[in-house]
């Protein structure tokens, strides 16, 4: 027979143990590697407003998460846009409170109604004795924080502020990825970095460490945002050999020109029959040509749409000058400055072979570049 103090002492053990067990727990739900531990709130409920403010049209704001607490901060288009960013945010988790783990309260005194900008760009580039931020951002606490990272990225070099404050950028997550921007540029011997909407473009040059260093920080941007990398590495463009000895930094307009007709030389961009639509297959020598483009945009470049003879010269006309625009429209996507590309069609009027032969109207059915100071 099991002693009175036997007893008593098993149902002690019984009850610090279960104590124990359920304090195990609650601190492995505090503190533990999981989404609903407490110091990674902030964390997942940031990404969750992000989500909210992008769903409910509000990608250009900026999120600060205090705690439980969201600060929005950024422009919008109009005063009942500031009551509705507010709903999003506070109900981007559920219901909200603080054991719920979800918003407690949104700030947004520092929601203003303002100027919207399309394409919503921003770009940073590094000279010989400065760097220079300039375009759209989406508040003045994004400004500050920009020039405070680059003034660390950059040390010695003097930051240059042309930047202003506008609504109209791709995600809450614009100064995150402009600060990656920042520090890739920093980690090459030359280049500039632009975000254009959800466009991410790092042209420039460096050594091998730097250029590793760029492409593992923006290999995989944050939705929405994608990258393209113009990078050569001490001078050599390794993606695409036969732009090898051509200066695209540097050099000259010619120079560019030259590199254009190179990557044309093998390569065809084709479309829908009778149609601007491109082929799928022109996807990778558009990628091509928007790289050479990228680091030849200080000059002017011609888009030029040429046919075959073969129709009515009106409608050649016109399909030329449609398949350029749509060429140009490529190239603009991928980041390359609009105001320095133009799109015109000349039709069967610039035959580069006789259209007698099947092989020749084939010929003359092209895309070239022309490119000027």
């Amino acid at each position: 027979m099991m002693a009175v103090g036997d007893q008593a002492g098993r149902r002690r053990l019984l009850f610090f143990s279960g104590l124990g067990a359920a304090l195990v727990a609650v601190l492995w739900g505090m503190l533990g590697p999981h989404n609903g531990a407490f110091w990674r709130v902030p964390g997942v409920l940031k990404e969750r407003v992000a989500t909210a403010l992008m769903a409910q049209g509000f990608p250009g704001l900026d999120v600060e998460m205090v705690g439980q607490r969201v600060v929005l901060r950024g422009i919008v288009e109009d005063e009942a846009d500031i009551a509705a960013a507010r709903e999003a945010a506070l109900h981007a988790a559920g219901g909200g409170g603080r054991w719920s783990g979800g918003v407690t309260s949104v700030n947004t005194a520092a929601l203003h109604v303002g100027n919207i900008e399309r394409p919503f760009a921003w770009s940073v580039r590094r000279e010989s004795s400065r760097v220079v931020l300039s375009g759209a951002v989406p508040s003045e606490n994004a400004r500050v924080d920009l020039m405070s990272a680059a003034s660390q990225a950059f040390g010695t070099l003097e930051a240059v502020d042309d930047m202003h404050v506008a609504g109209g950028a791709a995600s809450p997550l614009f100064s995150e990825v402009a600060r990656e921007a920042v520090r890739a540029v920093a980690d090459l011997n030359t280049g500039e970095a632009r975000i254009i909407d959800g466009q991410i473009v790092v042209i420039g040059d460096g050594g091998q460490a730097g250029v590793n260093a760029v492409r593992q920080a923006l290999a995989e941007p944050p939705a929405p945002f994608r990258s393209r990398l113009a990078i050569t590495i001490d001078g050599l463009d390794v993606d695409h050999p036969e732009l090898q000895g051509l200066n695209l930094s540097d050099g000259d307009a010619e120079t560019c020109e030259r590199a254009f007709d190179r990557l044309m030389e093998r390569n065809v961009i084709t479309f829908a029959e009778g149609s601007a639509a491109l082929a799928p297959g022109s996807r990778d020598v558009l990628n091509a040509l928007a790289s050479v483009a990228l680091r030849c945009d200080r000059f002017s470049i011609e888009v030029a749409g040429h046919t075959d003879n073969t129709g009515d010269r009106t409608s050649n006309m016109d399909l030329s000058r449609r398949r350029a625009d749509t060429v140009a429209a490529y190239l603009a996507g991928q980041g390359v400055a609009r105001a320095r590309l133009t799109a015109h069609g000349y039709g069967p009027d610039r035959p580069r072979s006789s259209n007698a032969t099947p092989a020749g109207q084939a010929a003359n059915r092209r895309i070239e570049f022309y490119v000027s100071s």
